[in-house]
């Protein structure tokens, strides 16, 4: 069976159970069953509920930052709002997981290799300076804790007008690094 098919299927069953089982409840032996799966399937695809938990994430990021779909980070940044809009409540459950492997860390840790690597390509550099590297973290943990304020209350701000104003904060040396191949 397909790689992709069967990850698909598991998130969904996921995603289901997600919508009637808070997320600290719901475990591996309950997203196997409800898929219909073994075990040994479900860890062939994921290392945890975590890892299901990201998959989305790491999909709408790879759809529109590995194909280059969007002409620039603004761009980048007004469809991923958009796909966030499309189910805001799940994204609301994800940013409730806590400790270690929480939906938040993984989003701060994914955003800072994709903004990290795309500086550095731009630059045709190695390593990032400790104020590269501080400028980086700090706009990425901006960036996520400001899209979990916004999914807790977003007080009247659409997802376009945040995706604007992601941009407007952004580093102006971090800017211009989205057109590297």
């Amino acid at each position: 069976m397909d790689h992709n098919y069967m990850k698909r299927r598991i998130w969904e069953s996921f995603y289901e159970l997600s919508t009637v089982i808070p997320f600290e409840k719901l475990t591996v032996e309950k997203i196997v069953s409800h898929c219909g799966i073994s075990k040994a399937t479900f860890y062939r695809h994921f290392r945890d509920k975590y890892d299901v938990l990201n998959y989305n994430s790491l999909g709408i990021t790879e759809r529109y930052f590995n194909v280059r779909l969007c002409g620039g980070w603004q761009d980048f940044f007004v469809c991923a709002f958009r796909e966030v809009e499309k189910d805001l409540d799940y994204y609301r459950r994800a940013f409730r997981t806590s400790g270690q492997n929480a939906h938040a860390r993984f989003l701060f840790e994914y955003t800072y290799s994709i903004v990290r690597d795309c500086f550095l390509k731009t630059n045709r550099k190695e390593t990032l300076t400790p104020g590269e590297h501080f400028a980086i973290s700090h706009y990425c943990h901006g960036c996520v804790d400001t899209l979990e304020d916004w999914l807790r209350e977003p007080k009247g701000v659409t997802g376009d007008q945040m995706a604007v104003m992601y941009y407007q904060e952004m580093p102006d040396f971090l800017k211009n690094t989205w057109t590297v191949d």
